[in-house]
């Protein structure tokens, strides 16, 4: 399933998706959209975190311990 990123399209799709599915698919249907829009956030922060590696190449930054 493509959704499209816009919120007024995802208010639009959710809101025809309700009109048209069952209540018990609903919970699926939310799930999917959750899942589509957090995948969609990492790859907007890989990205910025990519750029920014790229940028300042000669930069390294020091490893902190866990612990």
């Amino acid at each position: 399933m493509i959704v499209n990123k816009s919120k007024v399209a995802l208010e639009t799709w959710l809101a025809e998706l309700r009109r048209m599915t069952p209540i018990s698919a609903m919970g699926a249907a939310l799930l999917s959209l959750q899942i589509a829009e957090l995948e969609h956030r990492c790859a907007e922060m890989r990205r910025r975190m990519e750029q920014r590696a790229s940028l300042e190449p000669g930069k390294k930054r020091a490893l902190r311990s866990a612990a």
